[in-house]
């Protein structure tokens, strides 16, 4: 069969992350020496700090069916503790790169990235291949960060940022003269934007690797989720912002169904006509507004689909939904337990049979393609049906 499956796409892949891994050390060695500073350090005339929201102590919970090898791929990177979100305000800083890097007196501010990991130092652009900083005067709020504007990144990450950053201002965004947000992004960037009342004339889109900005002042949310710790105080902001007044109906039974170039369901045929004959749709949701996927998720009682992008709207689902989540065995990765937890939905993952690297070789293979074993997800669904139609 096709796909991203078997021993050879394993041993290519895992030749290729390893090669990734090398790079990224190689980069956070190079940048060693660049000097830091973490934002309560900051101090100066027009510094100011703004706590969003405390940091907390997290423990994963891991599914009592998985074997050894599935127990230790999802605790890999994974974190105790989650530190306090802030929104920082400062004089003459400068950005730089794609992701925005944030220095003030030539010093990183290291604390604005929180990923566990994947250290800044390991993400910083060479410094001989920026551009000159181009002026940005008044007021500049950064949107930029690592892995945006991904589905999930920017929903979970990047709105309650700019949703952080009003708080800090008193409510209003009307004094910000620009905003620094990703170039050549999928539609749904322009569509939060628009809904989180960010003026289109005020957007400086950012592509290159390169790009380099200085500052009048600048005001910079920390990114929250660290890894992948969304907190519920986080999913209720993106729930209110997309969807003020939640609809009333529930009771639709969703399945995500995408055809994509990675993580394909290798067998979706039997999976689709399995569920259809339990009430199931088939939901795009990349062909749906932020508004439709906000309602289509809340009016869901359960959702199954693939480990990607869709499985993000489980943010608007109602507290007490059920979303059975699809993933490679090669990808057994708590992004989607974790957000479900905060969001108060029950979540269940069935892994695919295909094969898998052993555990000292494993590592989050997103890319990978899944068979699913319809039998064990028959099994969930129907266990998940029940619980529902008992708690009616």
């Amino acid at each position: 069969m096709d796909g991203r499956v078997g021993w050879r796409y394993l041993a290519v892949s895992a030749g290729a992350h390893q090669v990734r891994a090398v790079q990224r050390f190689a980069r956070g060695v190079r940048h060693a020496t660049v000097p830091g500073v973490r934002a309560r350090a900051l101090a100066g005339p027009g510094i100011r700090y703004h706590a969003a929201e405390a940091g907390h102590e997290v423990r994963l919970t891991v599914p009592g069916e998985f074997d050894a090898a599935d127990r230790r791929a999802i605790r890999q990177r994974d974190v105790t503790s989650v530190p306090e979100q802030f929104v920082l305000e400062l004089p003459r800083a400068t950005l730089t790169g794609r992701e925005g890097w944030v220095f003030h007196d030539g010093r990183l501010v290291e604390d604005l990235w929180q990923e566990a990991g994947f250290p800044a130092r390991s993400l910083l652009p060479p410094s001989r291949s920026l551009r000159p900083p181009v002026h940005l005067p008044g007021t500049t709020v950064s949107l930029l960060m690592p892995w945006s504007p991904n589905y999930y990144h920017w929903t979970v990450q990047t709105v309650p940022r700019v949703l952080h950053v009003r708080r800090a201002l008193g409510g209003s965004l009307d004094d910000v003269d620009q905003w620094l947000v990703p170039g050549r992004a999928p539609a749904f960037v322009a569509q939060w934007l628009d809904l989180l009342g960010v003026p289109a004339s005020r957007r400086v889109e950012v592509v290159d690797a390169d790009a380099q900005f200085s500052t009048d002042r600048l005001v910079v949310s920390s990114v929250p989720g660290r890894n992948r710790w969304v907190s519920a105080p986080t999913v209720d902001l993106v729930r209110r912002a997309a969807l003020p007044v939640p609809p009333t109906g529930t009771g639709r039974r969703l399945l995500l169904h995408r055809d994509g170039q990675v993580r394909r369901l290798l067998n979706a045929d039997a999976v689709l006509e399995a569920l259809a004959r339990r009430g199931f749709e088939v939901v795009d949701p990349a062909a749906l507004s932020i508004t439709e996927e906000a309602r289509t998720f809340a009016e869901a009682d359960i959702v199954v689909g693939v480990h990607g992008a869709g499985l993000t709207n489980l943010v608007f689902c109602r507290p007490g939904a059920s979303v059975v989540e699809l993933t490679p065995r090669s990808l057994v990765y708590p992004t989607f337990a974790k957000l479900a937890l905060a969001a108060g939905v029950r979540h269940r993952v069935v892994v695919g049979s295909e094969p898998r690297l052993p555990w000292p070789l494993r590592f989050p293979d997103t890319h990978a393609d899944l068979l699913v074993d319809v039998s064990r997800l028959l099994a969930a669904v129907e266990s998940e049906l029940a619980r529902l139609a008992h708690s009616c």
